[in-house]
């Protein structure tokens, strides 16, 4: 028959500090015939009595007296084995892997990062930024942050915070051109595109349940956001960006918002991972202060840049 050592130990040491089997049963909670059971069990396993047994009291064998100090012994052993366990499962420590943009990193990830080490002393990040999409589990991330309308099937995603596409020019460029009324205006406009799939097919606009999408051309097209912002501020031509992107050249009055009545397409910054089952603490605790620092209304998109 199977026997549980540990709970028998337990049940064991319990019954000799409280000198009887009701005084163990109360603590732990079972009922007197379980107790003496556990005993029953935990002697026929080791095959030696533990206990003298009496009417009127209970007496340790010299076998008994000697398990006695190493049963304690040991479960404390086990004790201190499980508080640390449950530490290391609520306390974030070591090392934490993270892939994301260069453009999302650089402007608001890595002031991210210095805040969350400074809350967490006790960790270390490693923070990779590049414009390819990491395989998370072959190159060893424990998570990446990325900036797109969805996410890659069989990965665990989280959202961080809203992304918005803004339309802007700077003021010399549309006191030249003129300023773009209708979103098909743009077809007669020098449209600086981002060289990515979320704009194939042209920018995609909505207002009121109506969505267009107008195909847009130019002089310039780039994988790097922050170069169609320096040629849009330069009085180049129009760029569809992120509002975490343009929010500053906004503010400064660099650019200028157009169309503002319509909507352009959106997505999410997430954190992705490659699984839902035993998030670490390390993970949980960054996902969750970027939720915190960013939130559902970023600082990016304050009033100013509305």
């Amino acid at each position: 028959m199977a026997i549980d050592v540990v709970a028998a130990m337990r049940v064991f040491t319990s019954v000799v500090e409280a000198e009887s089997f009701t005084g163990a049963a109360d603590k732990l909670d079972l009922s007197r015939g379980m107790a003496t059971r556990y005993l029953a069990q935990l002697e026929a396993h080791l095959g030696v009595r533990l206990l003298n047994r009496t009417t009127r009291r209970l007496s340790l064998t010299e076998a008994g007296s000697d398990y006695y100090q190493r049963a304690t012994q040991a479960l404390a052993m086990i004790e201190e084995a499980e508080v640390s366990a449950a530490q290391n499962a609520s306390v974030p420590r070591g090392t934490l892997r993270v892939t994301s943009s260069v453009i999302f990193g650089a402007h608001h990830l890595g002031a991210a990062v210095s805040a969350y080490l400074r809350r967490h002393p006790q960790m270390q990040v490693e923070l990779s930024l590049n414009e390819r999409v990491a395989d998370l589990v072959d190159e060893g991330f424990d998570l990446a942050i990325r900036v797109s309308a969805q996410v890659d099937p069989g990965l665990v995603a989280r959202r961080i915070t809203p992304m918005r596409l803004l339309a802007c020019a700077s003021p010399a460029y549309l006191k030249t051109h003129g300023t773009p009324k209708e979103p098909e205006d743009l077809s007669g406009h020098n449209c600086l595109v981002y060289a990515h799939r979320i704009h194939l097919g042209g920018w995609h606009f909505k207002r009121d349940g109506e969505e267009r999408t107008i195909p847009v051309s130019g002089t310039l097209r780039s994988n790097n956001g922050n170069a169609l912002v320096s040629a849009a501020i330069d009085g180049l031509g129009v760029v569809l960006e992120p509002s975490f992107l343009v929010y500053e050249a906004l503010r400064e009055g660099k650019l200028v918002r157009i169309l503002p009545e319509w909507r352009c397409a959106e997505g999410w910054v997430f954190a992705v991972y490659p699984n839902r089952k035993f998030l670490a603490p390390k993970v949980r605790s960054f996902i969750d202060f970027l939720i915190e620092r960013f939130g559902p209304e970023p600082y990016w998109d304050a009033p100013a840049v509305n």
